[in-house]
């Protein structure tokens, strides 16, 4: 949006209700923020000290941990950027049955909380798993010939599970938007095949590659429950796994800070990096609906089709496998059936009324609800606010709204255990902390959705409201609101998804009474009931593809 001021008294109405959410997030992100990394910057006595800030960058063991931190996160991108780009590919130029739907799928192992993940490739990946139990049959084998999981190929795995969808994505929409008489007219001079893809295509694309890779890199680089429990011990540790050991295990609180504000300022870097590379993109357009053209079915019937068929069963065997491996251990019977016979017995138990498990269900479904009542306008006015006025250091200011993106929420758990400890009532601790930690942890993506929407609507929108007579306030409700449909959608859906399948602070926040979806995956695996546990998981994702479902139904962004 161009930069108009606003200069009637709409103006500071605005800026009196930006202090709101501003407010809200210095109180429960930057102060548990500085918390945890202050302790970081002071020895005893709480005199301000970068001694063990040098002492980390001189240690080899941590130089190790950070060097390998950088390792599988830059394999880790490289492989979803690997695996989404021929998604992108067959979302935006071709057309089949339910794409809405599989595009909804394809997005839900994005906010899956990690503990189901671990649980699906446990299962499908494991030596007594899936995958090797059928090798072992068809191959006459006596034990498992993959051995995949508790090695750093497990987690560019669940790595790529996870982050090739933001790759499909945001590749895709541009993809679709990209004119094929530039391909057809480079046809018509000799370019074909590969020729084509890399000199003419690829240049085109490479805004959206290099976005999705800042992006994707950013999650994998402050990942932590896939590499604890799939990395399978120190030697795969990274920054956020050594930071939970210390003030955890060896309840080292400033040895902790001191590593996390290293990877804080490493992340806020990368996140920088990834606002410059997206700052003329639009989130709800990376996650819209792509044009599609011509027939799938079409592409597979011809020998050029059996390329395509190779990558679907790619994607088979690493996305969906695992996802359908958990929905087929919640139908294990466990009683009143034979053995490996089905039933319904862990949904009836879910179900139950009064039940810990209908409990948590409620629980996550409020949660979320509550975290989009309050993530939706708190992002929605701080995008409003900052589009509207430009000024020098208008940068920094969009990257310290988008921080939460490049904190983990191990960190901001910490930081409210310790922030908060001293207060007359019990805020770390209470339900009240987790809604205000989810809603912190899913307003970034609000504001990604919003923001760039608003800067691009023409600004002879607001000159013919004014010549009218409409105020500030007026302005934005009658006009610009209704166009931000697709744009709140898009935040809501990912708001409430993200909220669902949080884990990581949850686990250190919730009173013992509360208990959410994912941390009820998480005790039933700890009790090693894996059927109860994937029946849960299978509601969980049942949540989450209904939310992002929305998106392709609801969310279609009009055009300005």
């Amino acid at each position: 949006m161009p930069a108009t001021r606003l200069r009637d008294a709409g103006g500071g109405l605005t800026l009196a209700l930006a202090a709101v959410p501003l407010a809200f997030l210095a109180l429960f992100f930057y102060y548990p923020l500085g918390s945890i990394l202050a302790g970081g910057l002071t020895e005893a006595g709480g005199r301000f000290s970068l001694g063990r800030v040098a002492r980390i960058l001189g240690d080899p063991y941590y130089l190790r941990i950070i060097g390998f931190t950088f390792q599988q996160a830059l394999l880790s991108t490289l492989l979803s950027v690997a695996l989404g780009l021929p998604g992108a590919w067959l979302l935006a130029r071709y057309e089949f049955p339910l794409k809405g739907a599989v595009r909804a799928l394809t997005t839900v192992p994005f906010v899956l909380p990690s503990i189901i993940v671990v649980l699906g490739f446990v299962r499908f990946f494991g030596n007594n798993g899936v995958l090797n139990r059928a090798l072992m049959q068809v191959l006459g084998l006596s034990e498992p010939p993959l051995r995949v999981l508790y090695s750093l190929q497990a987690i560019l795995l669940a790595h790529a599970f996870y982050n090739f969808p933001i790759a499909a994505r945001i590749v895709g929409s541009l993809w679709s938007r990209l004119p094929i008489s530039t391909e057809e007219a480079a046809r018509s001079l000799g370019a074909h095949g590969a020729k084509l893809f890399l000199r003419v295509t690829l240049p085109q694309l490479s805004p959206a590659l290099l976005a999705a890779g800042a992006l994707i890199f950013i999650f994998c680089f402050l990942s932590f429950a896939v590499v604890l429990v799939l990395g399978g011990g120190p030697r795969f540790s990274t920054l956020e796994v050594e930071v939970y050991r210390l003030a955890k295990v060896s309840l080292d609180l400033p040895a902790a800070g001191a590593l996390a504000l290293v990877g804080a300022l490493l992340s806020l870097g990368f996140l920088w990096i990834y606002l410059r590379l997206a700052s003329h993109s639009s989130f709800t357009e990376e996650l819209s609906g792509a044009a599609g053209g011509r027939r799938l079915a079409e592409l597979l019937a011809r020998p050029a089709g059996v390329p395509a068929l190779a990558y679907l069963a790619l994607l088979a065997l690493v996305v969906l496998a695992p996802i359908l491996t958990v929905v087929a251990y919640s139908l294990q019977a466990r009683s009143g059936w034979r053995a490996g016979g089905w039933s319904l017995e862990w949904y009836r138990r879910l179900a139950a009324p009064g039940g810990v498990y209908l409990g948590a269900i409620r629980n996550s479904l409020v949660f979320g609800g509550l975290t989009v009542a309050l993530a939706l306008p708190l992002g929605t006015l701080l995008a409003w606010w900052s589009a509207r006025r430009r000024f020098v250091g208008a940068g920094a200011l969009e990257a310290a709204l988008m921080m939460p993106l490049g904190v983990s929420s191990v960190i901001l758990g910490l930081g409210y255990l310790k922030a908060y400890q001293g207060l007359p009532w019990r805020l770390a601790g209470s339900w009240v902390a987790v809604v205000f930690a989810h809603t912190v942890v899913a307003y970034p993506f609000v504001i990604r959705a919003v923001s760039p929407v608003l800067r691009k609507l023409p600004g002879s929108l607001q000159e013919a409201a004014r010549s009218l007579g409409a105020g500030a306030w007026q302005l934005f409700f009658r006009v610009e609101l209704p166009l931000l449909k697709g744009a709140l959608i898009t935040g809501a859906a990912f708001a409430f998804g993200i909220s669902v399948g949080e884990i990581n602070a949850t686990l250190m926040l919730s009173p013992p009474g509360v208990v959410t979806m994912p941390l009820a995956v998480y005790r039933l695996i700890g009790s090693y009931n894996f059927a109860g546990a994937c029946a849960m998981g299978t509601v969980l994702m049942l949540a989450c593809f209904l939310a992002f479902l929305a998106i392709e139904t609801l969310g279609k962004e009009p055009r300005a």
